[in-house]
């Protein structure tokens, strides 16, 4: 029977030790290698609903208390018997060499997001803390921060305690969200090196945020310089709107001044304001019809926005968010289903819109799921909302191609068009209205374009020039109509028997001038002869008038050197002296002087 007892007690001595080594081994500890990588916090806490300023003491047995998960939120409505307060600790074992290189003024907590207000504790001392707890009642549930460690925290054996005391807020958000830890980094290590991570990590958000405004601030001033740009004004609105969303979703919010309830005032203005700004973006991108429906459920989204902004304090926010997410669920279904509807219609906008907008229902029902049914994940929002802003610059630099691109098309129509006008204009410039021939302009461009070719061939070209014999007497005899009738009648008949490499312009009033490349002065005069033959045997017939008319021409050779005025000048003078020697002739004027043709 003693022997039975004896052999009792040492298995329960034996228990007890292996179970007080079990209790030291579960203590995490902090060697120099974890030091440098840093040590995750998040696994099992001691818990306890309650508050008491005494569990912040180090020695304070809390082997039982209730195990729980570091980041978990409480279960929906809290501990409405404790007033919302409760505490977790955290016991560690910090390694002596730690102390013995100075390493332990360098240990720093990193600590996530909390609902709603909590204070640190480290060995017993007030460390750092976010939000005012009770009777304060101020809360802060998205600021995540870096406490330094001082080394008086540390029990001589090198044994650490944290002890985080948690209100979990007012029982509005309780009932909505729960409370207490809800995500984020819960780390120990370095205090530079946290701060670094906190920092590098809040740079992306930061970044396309920037990146975001600059665009929307970009497309607003195009709408600014062109006011028929509207799906411009929609995105730049649309973009700025995100922007101020993402930065709010950052920890660089609190760089400024602003208290954390108008904080709160413009994320949640911005986000219930996105589905009537986006609903219009993409109606206007698409140019579809605005129904009075589709109108009003656009304007529920704008006074929800007004009245979260304009309702003082948090509660709205907690009341209000789960039913504007189940409010936006027709638009999460009828814009896939118009813009499907609109892909197979042909239109091009709406085919990376769709995409943009695919992807950002599958963040925003993950969203939906972390509020509604408290999923333990990252919010993807930003990444949505980024899909669909990249969308819609894809869809509006399609429009802007196409428009270009229609721009440039109608800008070479009109240009060709244009060259056909100017052409037009500038043959009619060298053109007589009344019979079709070329005028003085015309002619003196081909005369002078002639000289060149005169001399880059060395081919002789010759001049004649003609008048109507007593072309006054006649009008004043028949009328000016009959008169025109006849010029255009003369004109008819030099240009049948011309070539078609000779030109043969109306000089002026009743007078003709030719132009004969590769003609010399023979045969110019045998051409001249046949056409003063020829219009002195025609008769016109005007009316019941029959008419006759007879002309003088005067001819000159082109001798290189001269200009097309001087050789011009010549045959004028040729004309000029046959008038003077009774009309109907033709006469040469050459370098030794005048003479008449046979």
């Amino acid at each position: 029977m003693l022997l039975a007892l004896v052999a009792a007690c040492c298995l329960l001595l034996v228990s007890q030790q292996g179970s007080t080594q079990a209790a030291v081994v579960e203590i995490p500890r902090v060697s120099s290698a974890l030091f440098s990588e840093g040590l995750s916090l998040r696994g099992e806490w001691r818990f306890r609903p309650g508050d008491d300023m005494n569990w912040a003491r180090p020695a304070l047995d809390d082997q039982h208390w209730q195990l729980v998960r570091m980041p978990q939120r409480w279960p929906v409505g809290g501990y409405p018997e404790h007033d919302n307060m409760g505490w977790y600790r955290l016991s560690l074992r910090v390694d002596p060499s730690l102390r013995d290189v100075r390493l332990l003024d360098q240990l720093a907590v990193r600590m996530g997001k909390v609902l709603s207000a909590y204070e640190l504790y480290a060995g017993g001392h007030l460390i750092g803390s976010v939000g005012r707890l009770p009777p304060l009642n101020e809360v802060d549930y998205d600021r995540e921060r870096v406490f330094s460690i001082p080394e008086s925290a540390f029990a001589d054996d090198g044994r650490l305690v944290l002890a985080l005391r948690v209100w979990g807020g007012e029982k509005a958000l309780v009932d909505a969200w729960g409370a207490g830890p809800i995500s984020g980094h819960f780390m120990l290590g370095n205090y530079r090196e946290l701060m670094l991570d906190a920092v590098t990590a809040e740079l992306p958000g930061l970044v396309l945020s920037a990146l975001t405004l600059f665009f929307g601030i970009y497309h607003l001033y195009l709408y600014w310089r062109n006011r028929s740009l509207e799906s411009f004004f929609w995105f730049g609105l649309m973009a700025c709107n995100i922007a101020v969303y993402g930065v709010m979703l950052t920890q660089w919010k609190y760089a400024t001044d602003i208290s954390f309830l108008t904080m709160k005032k413009i994320e949640f203005g911005a986000v219930y304001l996105f589905p009537a700004v986006g609903i219009q973006m993409i109606w206007s991108l698409l140019q579809l019809p605005f129904q009075r429906w589709l109108r009003a459920y656009q304007l529920s989204f704008i006074a929800a926005s007004f009245l979260v902004v304009s309702i003082p304090g948090h509660t709205v926010h907690y009341l209000s968010l789960n039913p504007w997410q189940y409010w936006s669920i027709p638009a999460m279904l009828l814009v896939p289903w118009v813009l499907l509807r609109e892909v197979r219609h042909g239109n091009r906008e709406a085919r990376a819109v769709l995409l943009g907008t695919l992807i950002f229902m599958g963040t925003a029902v993950n969203d939906m799921l972390i509020d509604l049914v408290h999923l333990e994940t990252t919010r993807l929002a930003p990444l949505g909302f980024i899909a669909v802003l990249v969308a819609m610059a894809v869809s509006l630099a399609n429009r802007f191609t196409a428009m270009f691109g229609k721009l440039e098309a109608e800008v070479a129509e009109r240009t060709a068009e244009l060259r056909d006008a100017n052409r037009q204009l500038a043959e009619v410039a060298r053109v007589d209205h009344l019979t079709g021939l070329l005028n003085r302009r015309g002619f003196t461009e081909e005369g002078e374009s002639e000289i060149r070719r005169s001399f880059r061939a060395g081919v002789p070209f010759s001049i004649i020039l003609a008048d109507v014999d007593n072309f006054k007497r006649f009008n004043d005899q028949h009328g000016h109509v009959c008169g025109d009738y006849v010029l255009k009648r003369v004109a008819e008949l030099m240009r049948s028997r011309l070539r078609d490499v000779d030109r043969v312009a109306r000089w002026g009033g009743e007078e003709f001038i030719l132009l004969l490349p590769g003609t010399d002065i023979e045969g110019a005069a045998i051409l001249a002869e046949k056409l003063r033959e020829a219009i002195a045997d025609n008769v016109f017939e005007f009316g019941e008038q029959r008419l006759s008319i007879t002309m003088t021409f005067g001819l000159a050779g082109f001798r290189k050197g001269e200009s097309l005025d001087t050789c011009i000048a010549r045959a004028d003078t040729a004309l000029y002296h046959g008038k003077e020697s009774g009309r109907n002739k033709v006469m040469i004027g050459n370098f030794r002087g005048l003479s008449l043709v046979n």
